[in-house]
Order: structure tokens, then sequence, then C-alpha cells
């Protein structure tokens, strides 16, 4: 089934490279609402609407936290809302804060997206022959976290009875014992890869990710969406300003166009899920 998972690593690259690029260097809200919406659409197909609604609230938190908090140590702004010890609480420090906070979530998901479907597999096989030490290094710290919590979690269940009722001493120990089978574990790990020949220049490659017509197909319409895109930006025609007032650019047929292709672009993933979950579903109904 062509899944979004089952592409080929070089064209997932370019399709989150270009979805980051423009999320993370815009200020225009419907972009960025754009790239929050397509980004947790394809997590709660993926991971179910309840999985995802209980990270929702760590996102959540981060947004009100950013909007919240722009205010009170930026005061730019020509519309005064309120003054607390004759300092102005502004509108567009307001805005500002909730815009930051709308590109920092939409940045977040986008890169939860990204783990859930680069590997280390995948990320040796893309930088494997130019940067092999960086490729290793990038497979060890996607592969730390997850498992350190595995660790820590194994730990605290074995030290349970020998701590007592001393939850502080229990946590240190168990924080202890996990980083140093971590430290041991990747020190190992180097190791080995240096002594199967890692790294080697002159070395065969196996490759289990063919480039396809499809994987071709989905790099290129990846590309053409960011240059729409990119080209209602550099004309303007998506320019938002904030500072020191307010003010959005007139929306032109231009515009329209930037905002679309960027739609596509952010709902590929969702669109290649939905499509392949609803045949699939349609074959087993046949059955």
């Amino acid at each position: 089934m062509l899944r979004f998972n089952s592409f080929n690593p070089i064209a997932q690259l370019i399709y989150f490279v270009a979805v980051l690029l423009v999320s993370m260097f815009t200020w225009n809200y419907i972009i960025l609402l754009l790239s929050l919406f397509g980004a947790a659409a394809y997590l709660i197909l993926q991971k179910g609407f309840k999985l995802f609604l209980k990270s929702f609230f760590g996102y959540a938190l981060i947004f009100l936290l950013v909007t919240v908090t722009n205010p009170i140590f930026s005061h730019k702004g020509i519309t005064p809302l309120i003054f607390i010890n004759d300092v102005p609480i502004t509108l567009e420090a307001i805005v500002y804060g909730a815009v930051l906070g709308l590109m920092l979530v939409s940045v977040i998901l986008w890169f939860s997206v990204f783990n859930s479907v680069f590997d280390s597999e995948k990320l040796i096989y893309i930088f494997g022959r130019f940067l092999p030490r960086l490729a290793l290094l990038f497979s060890m710290v996607l592969h730390f976290v997850p498992k350190f919590v595995l660790v820590f979690k194994r730990t605290l269940a074995a030290q349970a009875d020998f701590c007592g009722k001393n939850k502080f001493k229990k946590y240190i120990g168990a924080f202890s014992a996990s980083v140093s089978v971590m430290l041991e574990g990747s020190v190992q790990t180097a190791d080995s890869m240096s002594s199967r020949g890692y790294g080697v220049k002159k070395r065969t490659f196996y490759s289990r990710f063919p480039f396809t017509k499809f994987d071709l197909i989905f790099a290129l319409v990846s590309v053409l969406m960011l240059i729409f895109t990119l080209i209602a930006f550099t004309s303007g025609q998506l320019d938002f300003l904030i500072y020191p007032e307010i003010k959005m650019c007139d929306l032109s047929m231009l515009s329209f166009v930037g905002i679309f292709a960027f739609g596509v672009l952010s709902f590929m993933p969702f669109i290649i899920e939905l499509k392949e979950e609803l045949v699939w579903k349609f074959s087993l109904s046949k059955i």
C-alpha cells in the first residue's frame, strides 16, 4: 500500500524541508493555521484522536504561555488595551505572542510527524554515504529519548522495593542508573559500528528504499507547491505585519494561489494516508 511512511526517505526529506521552510519563517497566521491543521490531521489519523488529545493539552499550554508572556515583556505597538503600573499591554504584543505560539506549536507537530516517519535506518540511508558519523549520531539521538524513558521505567519498577517510601531517593537512583546504562550502550554501539567498518570509504551499501515513480511525483509536487508559495511570499502577497501596527496585505489571486499551494503541501501526508485507508477498507468490504 502506498502510504506516506513507505515513500523513499529522500522524497520524504524534501517534503519536510519544504513544509518546515515555510512554517518556520512566516508570520502569516493563515499559513501557520494550515501548517498546524495539516500536521495535526496526519497525527490524528496515525495515532488516533484520543492519543493525540492527551498531547494536545501540552501544545495548548505552550501556545497560551507564549501568548500571555510576550505582552508582559514587550510593550511595542500603537494600540494599548490596558495599563498596569503605567505599562501598556498592547494589542500588537498579544497578537505577536499568539502568532509566535502558533508557529512553535506547528513546528513541534511537524517534528512529531518527522519522528514518526523517520528512523535510524532512513537517516543512515540519506547521510551515510556522505556524512557517516553525523548519520550515526542522528540515529543514536532519535533512539536515545524513547529508549531512556523505557529504561527509566524498568529501573524504577525494579528499585521500588529497595528505597522504601523515599520517592526522591527512588527517582534519583533510577535516573542515575538509567543514564549509566544509556551511556554504556552508546559507547558499545559506536565501538560496534567502528569495528564493522562503518564510515570507511569505498564501501558497498545495501538499501531497501527504491526510488520509484511515485517518489518522484511526490517530490516534484512538494517542490512545485513550495515554489508557488514562495512566489506569493516574495511578491508581498502574503505579508502580515504586526509592529508597530497590525497590517495585512489585500488578498489577491496570487495570495489565494499561495495559500492553496501551501494547503495542498500541508495536507499531502493526510490525503495520502486517508486515501489508502479508504481503499483498504473498501477492499476488505469486498471480501
